[in-house]
């Protein structure tokens, strides 16, 4: 028998990818305490931030941004929220320009507060965004919801490079 999913079938790619994103968060963390000084480490981390936010973060924004955002304009409680986390989207994007700028000086802050961001916005879309979908969202609107994903993020059951969650 087939134990329930927590998330509905539908969102379940995105929440891999935030599991994913999750994970770098983490090594972005944990690293920073060893290696906050070290330019070499930061350069290393700096460029797999980047090229994870490529591989596998644009086209969740993609997702996100093109059919769940859309389609859950019209739920209760959801246009304040989906506000808060477009602006999180462009915050995101920015650091991930910081750290394409690559200055040495500011990696380890802009690390930080990369991981940071980013953690705080799965947060918010896994505790408060998905919930309001789950409950509130029509057969139709989670059908269309759900191809759109699927075509953008595929099942999303691995990271497009798991090197770079190292």
């Amino acid at each position: 028998m087939k134990t329930p999913s927590r998330r509905h079938d539908s969102l379940i790619p995105l929440s891999r990818q935030h599991q994913h994103a999750l994970l770098l968060c983490l090594r972005i963390h944990r690293g920073l305490i060893e290696h906050d000084a070290d330019p070499d480490w930061l350069q290393v981390k700096a460029g797999h931030a980047v090229r994870f936010f490529e591989e596998d973060l644009v086209t969740h924004f993609q997702a996100e941004e093109e059919f769940l955002f859309p389609a859950m304009t019209e739920l209760s409680g959801a246009p304040e929220l989906i506000g808060e986390l477009l602006a999180e989207h462009g915050k995101i994007r920015q650091l991930v320009d910081q750290l394409r700028e690559n200055e040495a000086g500011s990696l380890a802050s802009t690390l930080e507060e990369l991981a940071d961001t980013l953690e705080a916005h799965i947060r918010k879309e896994e505790r408060k965004l998905f919930p309001i979908y789950e409950q509130r969202a029509s057969p139709e609107i989670i059908s269309r919801v759900e191809r759109g994903i699927f075509s953008l993020v595929g099942s999303a059951a691995q990271p497009g490079n798991l090197e770079l969650l190292k």
